[in-house]
């Protein structure tokens, strides 16, 4: 599971500093599909669903809390609907995977006791939301990452 926890966190941050690097905060990390050469989009799907899929396998073994199999996959619909610019079936699949993603993220930590990471959680989102009010979308998704790091990280018991 440990492996899998390295593969989630490199393939996610790995994308997001390369994205960052090259194009500046976007407006969410979804916008970076966009930001793509044409013929390189595909990778962000690859990208999404090679962090979404690890983290549903590990919240499984860790919790066995079905909210962590929802999360995943919203994150994973994400993924196969990327261009949420179009108006339609793909926007609304891509919203959806985004909102229920994040909320059964939320749900299923205070559902396991851990509420405090929902706290914390919040409190990113306000500070974010202070300092960067145009790109809030891309830090609440940094933050859910983050917290969903936090509370793999104590049940995988990496740092011993």
């Amino acid at each position: 599971m440990i492996g899998l926890f390295y593969v989630m966190v490199l393939v996610f941050f790995g994308y997001v500093i390369a994205m960052t690097l090259i194009h500046g905060v976007q407006k969410s990390v979804s916008e970076s599909y966009y930001r793509l050469p044409r013929k390189l989009q595909w990778l962000f799907t690859i990208i999404t669903w090679g962090y979404a899929i690890p983290a549903i396998i590990i919240g499984l073994e860790v919790t066995g809390n079905g909210f962590v199999f929802l999360s995943g996959a919203g994150i994973c619909f994400v993924g196969a609907a990327p261009a949420f610019h179009k108006i339609g079936m793909e926007r609304t699949v891509h919203t959806v995977g985004a909102i229920t993603g994040i909320g059964a993220m939320l749900s299923f930590l205070i559902a396991m006791g851990w509420w405090v990471l929902v706290v914390l959680f919040a409190a990113l989102c306000g500070l974010f939301y202070l300092i960067d009010k145009k790109n809030i979308v891309w830090w609440v998704e940094i933050s859910a990452m983050l917290v969903l790091i936090a509370f793999y990280t104590a049940k995988l018991n990496i740092f011993g």
